[in-house]
């Protein structure tokens, strides 16, 4: 008897059918393991065990942790003990602020910026900075527990730094005095010099450290010397527009730039101008030129006189 070959296929295709309905079904998970993950976006794989944090029970080895989880090691890491932080900034000061500075930015050339320093970023339990001390010069004995209270400092200082590896004060508090560093007395010779031409100590220098609320603002303020108005460069400063013809126009600049230069006549009236490769000419006086000179001309690797005369103007209360 032959068999009918429409039945042969129909037998097929539902034992086909069957196979894969089986197959669909969810799976006991075998005795003892974790249950999967529920369904959702937390579920995806692909940076470590399900949230778990390197290390910890249920991470795979080597994981990372899930995505950017607590971000840089400084930013996450417990800090010690308060009594331990103080301690060690006292060790610091006595054993390492004369090369490395109370700011942790060194003192070129002998002393590098700790800021910078990758064995105190990524040291877990001494085994990077004890082997950076190891090899310090001039030789530097501290017993163990005095190497971590000073390591401990640091890393608390660290945990303040901002984002891009900024100085610290972008994440804590830092004490604004953190920037009075330089030495008084110099500083008040080199303001005899160079600044009492134009700023008198009974006058413009009169009480300056009480009109700025910290030390940082005043370093700001004495250094910049101020700025002018306006929108374009030197907008509210003097100047003086020559015309392609040879006139010239004086006033105050309200805005300059490659296209258009405007001025306040003194009559009081505005005049716009087109610009054209130069064309007219503008020569601004810049009230502040005298001070900018000055603090090019006061410029150093360390910048010693700046820290200097903050110093002494931060007395002046």
């Amino acid at each position: 008897m032959t068999a009918n070959p429409r039945l042969i296929i129909a037998m097929l295709g539902g034992a086909v059918i069957t196979v894969l309905a089986l197959a669909q079904q969810p799976q006991a998970p075998p005795a003892g393991a974790a249950p999967p993950p529920a369904a959702g976006r937390g579920a995806a794989a692909g940076r470590g065990a399900a949230g778990a944090a390197p290390g910890a029970p249920g991470a795979a080895p080597g994981a990372r942790g899930a995505g950017r989880r607590g971000g840089f090691t400084q930013y996450t890491r417990p800090l010690a003990a308060q009594d331990i932080l103080v301690r060690g900034k006292g060790l610091y000061d006595r054993n390492c602020a004369s090369c490395h500075a109370v700011d942790l930015r060194g003192v070129p050339p002998q002393g590098t910026n700790l800021l910078r320093a990758g064995s105190i970023h990524n040291d877990k339990a001494g085994e990077l900075v004890g082997a950076a001390v190891a090899k310090h010069t001039p030789t530097l004995t501290l017993v163990q527990t005095d190497l971590m209270a000073i390591r401990d400092y640091l890393q608390s200082v660290l945990a303040t730094m901002g984002g891009q590896g900024g100085p610290p004060g972008g994440r804590g508090t830092v004490n604004p005095a953190n920037v009075l560093v330089g030495d008084a007395k110099a500083g008040e010779a080199y303001v005899n010099k160079a600044c009492v031409n134009c700023h008198s100590l009974s006058g413009f220098f009169k009480g300056i450290a009480t009109r700025y609320p910290d030390a940082r603002s005043l370093q700001d303020a004495w250094v910049q010397g101020g700025r002018g108005g306006g929108r374009g460069g030197g907008g509210g400063n003097p100047a003086t527009v020559t015309l392609a013809n040879g006139q010239k126009l004086e006033g105050t600049l309200v805005r300059k730039d490659d296209f258009m230069v405007i001025i306040n006549l003194p009559d009081g009236t505005r005049r716009s101008m087109a610009r054209t490769n130069g064309i007219p000419k503008v020569d601004v006086v810049d009230p502040n030129a005298a001070h900018k000179k000055m603090v090019l001309e006061m410029d150093d690797p360390e910048n010693k006189n700046m820290h200097d005369v903050t110093a002494f103007l931060a007395t002046l209360k």
